[in-house]
Order: structure tokens, then sequence, then C-alpha cells
């Protein structure tokens, strides 16, 4: 059969068409190469994730005035079908963070985000500081043990206890008082 100057051929097996095959004549010989339509290029699975999606929408609600989004534009700049748009505002939509404008414009209405990141920052730097401080404090305890310890090896030695202050601390039992509950006075 002849399209447009150029001869496709169809695949004669159980009435199924195969890709239309172009004649290339070149001079003495004959070759039938065979076209596809369209060329699909896929996109790596995670980029199509709506997780990936709802970050770059996410990304896209910061930026835009007033939190107002037009959803032909996201769509677009996503690259993707309105239909995984509308998939993000819906969730977004039930849990109240966006209300819908009017069908194509959105509005964010949820917390301010950029305070929502500061917050994460402040948490995360209280959690380091916290952190720090349980070191520190670890580091207190053993120099208190080690004190404690060097404190009754002086009050237990036999040679020590002709140095009056060895004696009274042993004679009132000073040291059990103050460190039996691991505070020190």
């Amino acid at each position: 059969m002849w399209r447009g100057g150029v001869k496709h051929q169809s695949c004669p097996k159980r009435g199924f068409s195969s890709p239309p095959k172009i004649n290339l004549n070149m001079e003495d010989e004959v070759q039938f190469v065979t076209m596809r339509k369209t060329l699909k290029v896929t996109k790596p699975r995670f980029d199509a994730s709506l997780v990936y999606l709802t970050r770059k929408f996410m990304d896209l609600v910061k930026t835009a005035p007033d939190g107002v989004l037009d959803l032909n534009e996201v769509a677009t700049t996503l690259g993707v079908r309105k239909r995984r748009v509308y998939d993000i505002t819906n969730v977004l939509d039930g849990i109240h963070l966006i209300q819908k404008r009017s069908k194509n414009l959105i509005q964010w209405v949820g917390s301010d985000l950029d305070q929502v990141a500061g917050k994460a920052s402040e948490q995360q730097k209280l959690r380091d500081e916290l952190s720090d401080l349980s070191a520190m404090e670890e580091a207190l305890d053993e120099l208190i043990k080690d004190c404690a310890h060097q404190l009754f090896e002086l009050t237990d030695d036999k040679e020590n206890t002709k140095y009056p202050f060895n004696c009274w601390i042993s004679y009132f039992g000073y040291w059990h008082q103050a460190f039996s509950d691991g505070n020190f006075v």
C-alpha cells in the first residue's frame, strides 16, 4: 500500500498490524526499515513518585506569591499530567492545608512554611545541645566518682590517720553521708 510516496507494508498474520515499514529505494537495492510511531522516554521511577512530586509541589508553593498556584502551570513545570497534580492537591485539601480558589487555582492556608523549616532547625539545634549536655554530665559523673574513690582511699589508708582532717571525715561518716546518694555537697 502506498501512502504519500512511501510504500507501507503491514503484517498479514491474524489481522495484527506491525509497525509501519518504509521502502527505501536506493537505485538498485530495495530495503525496508521498520519505523516506530512514537519513541517513549520513561522517567526513573523515583522521579515519578508522589513523594518526589509532592516535594517539588511544596517548593513551588514556597516560591508562589501569597501561596497561590495555577495547577496548569504546576503540571507543566513538573512535567506530569494534571491527574498527578490533582492527587497531590486532593490530599492537601483533605487535611486543610490548601483550599481551591477556582477550578485551576489553589492557595496554601497551612502554617508559614518558612517558620516550619526554622522550627525544625531550632529543634535539631536543641537536640544537639541536649546531647552535648548529656555527654558533659557523664564526664562530670566520672570525675565525681574518681574524686570519691581517691577520697575513700585517702581516708582508708592507715598512714593517713595521723592527719586530723582525715580522722574527722572518718569519724563523722561524712564520706558516707556526702556520697551515698550520688550528690556532692
